[in-house]
């Protein structure tokens, strides 16, 4: 049975499309987890959804941030694997088939697909994508500990609860990343990518979400997440260490133009990675004199 993971916060609208998204799952062995992280109480908006599949409602008296949340609906979990999905995003229908045959036919501990990454909300896959973003990356753990390319609601990973891996509750963002790198450095899970679309991750503009906040404070949290990652997670690979070089420069021009109170281009860094996965794994060095280009991208 696979575990699906759902915090959320005040938004019991974007719940519902996440939660019904679930509905139209053709893989039906699943359970639904949802984490309420502080505020009214959503016995009310989940009951409804209990003549449709299993759901436990977890809910915390404050609000306490993700990682806690996940943490604690992690720890009431009964699958043996586990799927993350964020109140704000969806599963497309054959999201968990696809997960879950990968896991078998790989032998793999962790797996992910791809996400479409959408500037408007979104329930199934356009009929042309052409000029927008995913997140659909071949697996290089090198190139994990230089940047995060895996969606959080892409993962479908063994139940590691007893392993005793969690979400790190003191960091407020980046904490996916954390735990994937624990998962596949730390305890050695066998990692597979499955390159199709299956899961929509919304980077909507000015709908309040943890990335637009994070550009509105120097220094930015991304980039202190990064800075408290690397130094749990170090590396000797020269290359490893050239891109993380280049990902501290532009960290710092990010801080200057938040600092400057200019704008910064929407989905930006999805751009970003596009270009360092490429330049990482056919051996090119970064170019740090393309870091201020980023910021000049329409907005």
């Amino acid at each position: 049975m696979i575990s699906v993971i759902i915090p959320t916060h005040k938004r019991s609208d974007l719940l519902d499309l996440a939660l019904e998204s679930l509905r139209q799952q053709t893989f039906t062995d699943f359970e639904a987890v949802v984490i309420n992280d502080g505020g009214r109480t959503l016995a009310t908006s989940v009951s409804p959804w209990r003549r449709h599949f299993d759901v436990t409602l977890v809910e915390l008296p404050a609000h306490s941030g993700v990682s806690k949340a996940r943490n604690a609906g992690i720890a009431c979990a009964e699958g043996d694997l586990l799927a993350f999905l964020d109140d704000d995003d969806v599963f497309l229908p054959w999201h968990l088939e696809t997960a879950h045959k990968a896991v078998t036919s790989k032998a793999a501990d962790f797996v992910y697909l791809g996400a479409l990454v959408a500037d408007q909300r979104l329930t199934a896959l356009p009929a042309d994508t052409t000029g927008m973003h995913t997140k659909a990356y071949a697996f290089d753990p090198r190139f994990l500990l230089v940047a995060n390319y895996i969606h959080t609601g892409s993962v479908v990973t063994r139940n590691f609860y007893k392993d005793g891996a969690r979400f790190n509750e003191a960091l407020t963002h980046c904490e996916d990343w954390d735990a994937w790198l624990a998962l596949t450095h730390g305890l050695g899970y066998r990692a597979a990518f499955v390159d199709e679309l299956t899961a929509i991750y919304h980077q909507v503009p000015r709908s309040g979400g943890l990335v637009a906040s994070a550009q509105l404070t120097v220094p930015s949290p991304f980039t202190l997440a990064r800075e408290r990652i690397q130094a749990r997670w170090p590396s000797a690979d020269e290359q490893v260490v050239a891109f993380r070089g280049w990902m501290t420069a532009f960290e710092d021009h990010r801080n200057q133009r938040i600092r400057g109170r200019l704008p910064i281009p929407h989905q930006m860094f999805d751009a970003v990675l596009r270009d360092l996965h490429q330049w990482f794994t056919t051996g090119r060095e970064p170019d740090h004199r393309l870091i201020p280009g980023y910021f000049e991208a329409p907005l």
